[in-house]
């Protein structure tokens, strides 16, 4: 019977995920980032380089070489890439807008009423402005941006290494196509400059798959189950306070285990006991820890509760940042007072809107949430506060608002995405556990993102790991069943 259950949810995740992610398809080859009109005669370097590629592998002795020495091309390659994004940030760094200027305003603030009051509505971003604040603490507060954007660095290509990590522990044959598709990814990811929560939880999201990889791969030894079991709890209560949504992998492994599992054993119950047990013990010390530190005041009566998300959700076109709901938010004093209106809201939005109405704004936003390859670049308010046009270089020219060159790298990055999701979505023969697990958490964060605040790609920063390790693990059956059908309906 568990089995029957277990067979018919993969093959309900794997039409729920080629839904949704068909949709993110439709909407990023419609994207404006792809009109190649708005782009300068430079774009037209990449076909010239592809053709070069593709006659070069033409050659027997290079194609030979290119195979026998692919492992160290390609981490000489990631090394490369490493270097450049440290050399990117210090030709740039600029000063970030949006919720990153308070953090600012707040780190180098003498009086930090406005900021308390930022703070205590958002409480789940004072954990990292303590982080943030021990680390400054550390390297000095000169050269703020450049510190902080070294910071993202390493974070950024830490979660890239143990991607790679978790690939070789799961499929040792596909560790090569994993450093050359994180290579790639980092190539056209300027989100190294902007160190916000979304580009923090990465390497922690990274671990997450990473010690599920390792309770795969070592199914009998009971005491390793365990120790990764804990270390999985701990992960789980940390993150939550970094970005809560980023738990949602972790949701989606302990589903998977359990439909996993035969019979219930001292292993199983052991292992999820001492889990919970983790998780707790560190959720109340960090709680604890944020409720007593002295760097801000907080007003815990002033959060702002979780419906108020879901109704920002819900407004406008895009169930973006609604500027009037947040003003509303405000103006109220009382929890009870905020959640209520936001349920009101909420509930007026829902007849307004009727059944078909909401479904259809779900199918838009969608499309908003995941479609833009950029993820969200420079689509916020104040998002670089800084010109192209000072001290002039090739990267501002390519990532500044008023860059020359901001449509190509636009561009290229929607081409890459796009190319990204078809993979993606034609890979529905890869059956396995981890590659069913990758589907569901990547499922459970566009849901999350159609039902709370989304708009833009930003959001699904969080979830790249995911997205990027099932990438990796695509064996291309799918495709190639297709090319076997393209031909037989030509012959016929």
């Amino acid at each position: 019977m568990l089995f029957f259950v277990r067979e018919k949810f993969n093959v309900f995740i794997s039409i729920l995920f080629s839904i949704l992610l068909g949709m993110t398809f439709i909407g990023a080859i419609r994207s404006d980032n792809l009109l190649i009109s708005n782009t300068t005669a430079r774009i037209f370097v990449v076909p010239v380089l592809i053709l070069i590629v593709f006659l070069l592998s033409r050659v027997n002795k290079l194609n030979y070489f290119f195979i026998k020495n692919s492992l160290f091309i390609g981490i000489t390659c990631l090394l490369l890439v490493f270097i450049m994004q440290i050399y990117v940030t210090y030709k740039t760094h600029p000063a970030i807008g949006f919720d990153l200027w308070v953090f600012h305003h707040a780190l180098f603030s003498k009086n930090l009423d406005v900021e308390s009051t930022y703070f205590s509505r958002n409480q789940n971003n004072v954990l990292m402005l303590l982080i943030q604040h021990a680390y400054l603490g550390m390297v000095g507060i000169k050269n703020y941006w450049l510190k902080l954007d070294l910071l993202n660095i390493a974070l950024i290509d830490f979660s890239v290494l143990i991607n790679i990590l978790t690939v070789f522990i799961y499929k040792k044959t596909y560790i090569v196509r994993a450093i050359w598709i994180h290579t790639i990814f980092l190539m056209f990811f300027p989100m190294i400059l902007v160190p916000y929560s979304d580009t923090l939880v990465l390497p922690f999201v990274s671990l997450e798959l990473l010690l599920f990889a390792c309770i795969i791969h070592s199914k009998k030894l009971i005491v390793i189950s365990i120790i990764y079991g804990m270390l999985l709890g701990f992960l789980t209560s940390f993150i939550y306070f970094i970005k809560p949504s980023a738990i949602i992998p972790v949701i989606a492994i302990i589903i998977m285990v359990i439909l996993k599992v035969r019979k219930i054993g001292k292993k199983e119950l052991l292992t999820t006991g001492l889990f919970l047990l983790m998780f707790i013990s560190v959720y109340i010390t960090i709680n604890a820890f944020v409720s007593t530190q002295k760097y801000i005041q907080i007003n815990e009566g002033d959060n702002t509760p979780p419906v108020h998300f879901i109704d920002i959700g819900m407004s406008g076109q895009t169930g973006g940042y609604d500027a009037n709901s947040v003003i509303w938010m405000n103006k109220l004093k009382s929890p009870k007072q905020k959640k209520e209106y936001s349920i009101n809201h909420i509930q007026q939005v829902l007849r307004e809107r009727g059944f078909l109405g909401y479904v259809k704004f779900l199918i838009s936003k969608q499309r908003y949430n995941t479609s833009d390859g950029t993820f969200g670049w420079l689509q916020e308010g104040n998002f670089i506060v800084a010109s192209a046009k000072t001290r002039a270089n090739v990267f501002k020219d390519y990532l500044y608002p008023d860059g020359k060159y901001l449509p190509d790298f636009r561009f290229l990055a929607q081409l890459l995405w796009v190319v990204a999701l078809g993979i993606l979505l034609l890979g529905f023969e890869n059956k396995g556990l981890l590659e069913h697990t990758l589907r569901l958490g990547i499922i459970g964060g566009f849901v999350f993102l159609l039902l709370f605040e989304g708009g833009r790609s930003r959001y699904l920063i969080q979830f790249l790991p995911l997205l990027l390790v099932l990438l990796t693990l695509i064996n291309f059956d799918g495709i190639t069943k297709l090319k076997k059908l393209y031909f037989i309906l030509k012959k016929n």
